[in-house]
């Protein structure tokens, strides 16, 4: 299968099932991950894990399967970053920020406050362009994952 595939299938593929197999319905398997995946993408850096263990709590999801995916979707979530912000520009008529990784770092680095009164809209027009996308996304995709879940689950009679 590759490398690729061969970490894929121990960091993600295995853990999941491990979850089902240990007695976890393939609906609360196909919430968490859905959940967590969805809140993994939210364009705002550095709340992802915090996101996710708020969410596990109060609809009491797998932790363990939130954490794995919101971990392996990181990539994710900084590929998805600027489309997030220029769909958000685009639906409120904005005009686009410049948003080169050292413009960033240099605002960053140089005043904090500089750096939200420059990006926060960004931020903003990121989540608009989030919440227009994801929770349909979402939603269709945890119809199509609880029923890949359903055939990894054991049978009743197994259990």
């Amino acid at each position: 299968m590759g490398r690729a595939g061969d970490w894929l299938g121990r960091k993600v593929r295995d853990p999941l099932l491990a979850q089902l197999r240990q007695g976890a319905t393939p609906e609360a398997v196909s919430a968490a991950v859905v959940i967590a995946f969805a809140l993994a993408i939210v364009p705002v850096i550095g709340v992802t894990t915090l996101l996710c263990l708020l969410a596990g709590r109060l609809f009491r999801l797998n932790h363990i399967v939130m954490q794995v995916v919101n971990h392996v979707s990181y990539p994710l979530q900084i590929l998805l970053l600027v489309p997030f912000v220029r769909l958000g520009e685009a639906i409120v008529g904005a005009d686009p920020i410049a948003l080169s990784p050292g413009a960033l770092i240099d605002e960053f680095n140089k005043s904090f406050g500089g750096f939200v009164a420059q990006f926060g809209m960004a931020y903003v027009h990121g989540l608009l362009g989030w919440v227009l996308t994801v929770p349909l996304l979402c939603w269709l995709a945890h119809l199509l994952l609880r029923r890949v879940f359903r055939r990894f689950a054991p049978s009743p009679a197994s259990a």
